[in-house]
């Protein structure tokens, strides 16, 4: 099965984080790449070859706060209709819809809220890192500093 992760851009001028997870009989392998346009989004999600696709970015904005964006403020979330936050709100809804239609299974996460539940969170991104790959994670081992 194929996950892939976006970490998306307000601006599409600004890098977007796209990640997949390939989880096999024994291994996981995360792939990582910057990609900056809707159309390079959407040239990469129809690759993959994903099950799932999971979004940071707000995908239901309809100009004002969801109850979730106020649960999540106790993990750092900032809400959709702050001033900055409009743009990547807007960008996530738009994107989602196209995936929808697309066929695309797509899902809203808040990752530092997950990694923060999960134990694998940390300030420093090499402690995140070690831990998620003494979790059975692979591919991170080249990006640890």
């Amino acid at each position: 099965m194929k996950v892939v992760g976006i970490d998306l851009a307000g601006n599409p001028k600004n890098p977007t984080g796209f990640c997949i997870l390939s989880v096999g009989e024994n291994k996981k392998i995360a792939m990582a790449k910057i990609l900056r346009s809707d159309e390079e989004i959407l040239g990469e999600l129809k690759k993959s070859d994903a099950g799932l696709v999971a979004i940071d970015a707000p995908l239901t904005f309809k100009g004002e706060n969801r109850m979730c964006d106020d649960e999540l403020r106790i993990y750092g979330a900032l809400p959709p209709t702050l001033r900055g936050m409009t743009k990547l709100a807007e960008r996530g809804t738009k994107l989602a819809g196209k995936l929808k239609k697309l066929n695309f299974e797509v899902i809203e996460v808040f990752p530092t809220a997950s990694a923060k539940i999960l134990g694998f969170y940390d300030k420093k991104e090499i402690v995140m890192q070690k831990r998620l790959i003494s979790a059975g994670i692979g591919g991170l081992e080249d990006r640890i500093l």
